[in-house]
């Protein structure tokens, strides 16, 4: 997959932008405020229908306009025929989306047309942070390999919800109760049956990516699917229900599974310094874009927000040949042209150079 066009209105700083994209790598390049992110996350808005900078996109539409616009035209790389792809957002949150003219319903559409990968300083978060944002990871590669997935999680999440909503009523209504826990317990066993799939599939990926990165250790990943695996769900459902209703939600279930990502036996958060846990980040997310390419025979396109932060001139070189030898488009930010010298030797490209939210080929 890649974008061969795309066309930016009312974004944060940008001037209206119309962008011919290299099949390959796109390197932007400027001063720090000139607009550089702000064109990835157009990129983003248009594969996921938000910001991955803020929740609130009031600040996102530019000052003194009602609303954004990003579209796009997208290659699949199976018939390499075009298609459309445009997203509105307005400062009222009001969302639109199409395709090839036809609305889209929701902004999970837009990802399974357009298949992204981020990195930025926010990344860490993913092996800092809590479980929300590894089960974020993992449901991302889930979701795009397992057709029916989506379908899955959002059963899961309406049980829980309907759950949760009849243990915090003083009269219960017990029937719907049961209907609601059995509907839950489904749908979290088969979540955790198909994220345990995916990431037994993960792991031979993350083993080949590793080759391009040394000096880590030996890097271990476990699930930990949100209950006690000596029982059942509902068996734990079932001697967790005081609790439960006592504090008026369900403590297990897929909706608490977690990842623990491991170097050396040890957790890689406390063991790695920042430069190492950047690497291990692009080699699990790299790792979701091969197996994604061998499930779908599509690439996914890397969105890498200032590359030079916490990775030496080595280690750019690996992240840069590896997403080549993916056949990954990427795009790619910095501050000075000069730090992607000698980068993308062998790899066609693109320089833009990025100055007062107006872009220039370089």
């Amino acid at each position: 997959m890649q974008l061969s066009a795309l066309q930016i209105l009312h974004v944060r700083n940008l001037n209206t932008i119309t962008l011919q994209c290299n099949p390959d790598a796109n390197v932007l390049f400027g001063d720090n405020g000139s607009g550089k992110t702000s064109l990835l996350e157009s990129i983003y808005l248009l594969g996921r229908g938000r910001s991955f900078r803020q929740r609130d996109l009031k600040s996102v539409v530019q000052s003194g306009t009602k609303e954004l616009i990003v579209a796009g035209t997208v290659l699949s790389d199976q018939s390499r025929s075009p298609s459309s792809l445009g997203v509105k957002r307005s400062r009222e949150g009001r969302f639109e989306a199409r395709h090839n003219g036809e609305t889209l319903r929701s902004a999970s559409q837009l990802a399974s047309q357009l298949p992204l990968q981020l990195v930025d300083a926010h990344s860490f978060i993913l092996l800092e942070g809590g479980a929300l944002q590894r089960r974020q990871f993992v449901d991302w590669g889930v979701f795009h390999v397992e057709h029916g997935f989506g379908s899955i999680w959002r059963r899961m999440q309406l049980a829980l919800k309907q759950r949760n909503h009849l243990l915090r009523h003083d009269r219960m209504d017990n029937e719907q109760l049961v209907s609601w826990t059995r509907e839950f317990v489904s749908a979290s066993d088969a979540i955790a049956l198909h994220r345990e799939n995916y990431l037994s599939e993960l792991e031979l990926e993350i083993a080949t990516i590793s080759k391009y990165f040394d000096g880590l250790g030996a890097l271990t990943i476990e699930y930990i699917n949100g209950w006690d695996k000596k029982v059942t769900l509902a068996d734990a459902l079932e001697s967790d229900f005081e609790k439960d209703r006592r504090l008026g939600k369900t403590h297990q279930g897929s909706h608490r599974a977690d990842l623990l990502v491991k170097i050396n036996g040890t957790p890689a958060a406390e063991r790695l310094s920042r430069g190492q846990l950047k690497r291990l980040i692009y080699i699990l997310k790299l790792a979701q874009a091969s197996l994604y390419k061998k499930r779908t025979t599509e690439s996914c396109i890397f969105l890498l927000d200032d590359l030079p932060a916490e990775l030496d001139r080595c280690h750019r070189k690996q992240v840069l040949d590896c997403l080549s030898q993916l056949s990954c488009q990427f795009f790619v930010t910095g501050i000075e042209k000069t730090d992607f010298k000698d980068l993308l030797v062998n790899i066609a490209h693109q320089m833009f150079h990025v100055e007062h939210g107006e872009i220039f080929p370089a």
